[in-house]
């Protein structure tokens, strides 16, 4: 099946990655992990390892804004509500929404960049994140709302980040570290809440599927993440796959938006496409510290693909706003897979 390949970065890039930076990546302050904020102790997670890499758009800097305080209050404002898939990050662990203003005309919106490394659903809802998105809002607004990498384990999860699977309303009571008890609510509770938060400033919602894993298969070979460890005759690497969604979120995102009426923006699967035809060898440097995170030019592509999967969206007045850099993306069709 051919998909789409017509991406501007990735024709610029030329399928070559820049993964060979000597320097040790310095870790971006910004919301990734804001400075003010000290990490209690159920959120305290191992160090990241110092991974090399480097892509030009580091020298650059000048990432999405994290503080609302930026934003020109005349212009609508794009607000991107996450985790770390997402979030500024470091030149290993770069998210799209960091590099997602490359792409719009800010004198037409602003970009505000909200997302949080670590966070779920729950978590971005109880340390009161969601709160101050909601509290900086204002009619005209978009919201776009992606979360998923740490919303699994159920709400007993010993990471505390794990929601209720499901979209309905029943709940979980948890005992925090602290003794404190916790109502826990499904993934799609957390969801059906922020797009209703959202409305009633009256900004528009916009569901994202996550992100796609650097996770592979294929029905006549095996893989660690994206190594190859075993394979048989008639293997073919063509037939490579890449994971689309986790588990049922992107199920339970798409079935909420459909539910309240608002859009859902297929980001796994415009993603997974692109993947797929690039190919398994090509995808894994764009991953350089896990099967997770992207180094920036693997959050060019993300974005990207962002933007591809935004023009299949009707009547979205986001597409407007788009810089010439942004209308050079072709959109993405999901019914081949492919560009328009």
């Amino acid at each position: 099946m051919l998909r789409f390949t017509a991406l501007p970065f990735i024709a610029a890039l030329a399928l070559s990655i820049h993964a060979q930076d000597q320097r040790a990546p310095q870790r971006t302050p910004g919301n990734f992990d804001p400075p003010q904020e000290q990490p209690t102790p159920q959120r305290q997670q191992a160090a990241r390892p110092r991974v090399q890499a480097h892509s030009p758009r580091d020298d650059i800097g000048q990432w999405s804004p994290t503080d609302f305080a930026k934003a020109n209050p005349a212009l609508p404002t794009l607000v991107i509500a996450g985790d770390s898939t997402a979030s500024t990050g470091d030149p290993a662990h770069r998210g799209w929404g960091a590099v997602l203003i490359d792409y719009f005309d800010t004198n037409k919106v602003n970009v505000i960049n909200r997302a949080r490394g670590g966070r779920s659903f729950r978590t971005f809802y109880g340390e009161g994140a969601w709160q101050q998105i909601v509290d900086a809002l204002k009619p005209g607004d978009f919201v776009v709302i992606e979360f998923g990498h740490n919303d699994g384990g159920g709400a007993q999860s010993p990471t505390g980040r794990g929601d209720v699977p499901g979209t309905g309303d029943e709940t979980v009571e948890v005992t925090k570290r602290d003794g404190t008890k916790e109502t826990v609510h499904t993934y799609g509770w957390y969801l059906r809440k922020f797009i209703r938060d959202t409305k009633e400033q009256g900004a528009t919602p916009i569901v994202s599927s996550t992100t796609v894993r650097n996770i592979w298969s294929n029905p006549n070979a095996t893989f660690r993440d994206a190594t190859l460890t075993s394979q048989k005759a008639n293997y073919n690497p063509d037939d490579d796959q890449v994971e689309r969604g986790m588990g049922r979120m992107l199920e339970w995102a798409k079935q909420v938006a459909e539910e309240e009426k608002v859009a859902f923006l297929d980001h796994s699967n415009a993603t997974a496409d692109l993947y797929e035809n690039m190919g398994r060898e090509d995808v894994a440097k764009f991953f350089p510290a896990d099967h997770t995170h992207t180094s920036t030019d693997g959050a060019i592509v993300n974005a990207e693909t962002f933007i591809a999967a935004l023009k299949t969206l009707p009547n979205m007045p986001l597409v407007g706003f788009l810089n010439e850099e942004g209308k050079t993306v072709e959109a993405w069709n999901p019914d081949c897979g492919c560009n328009q």
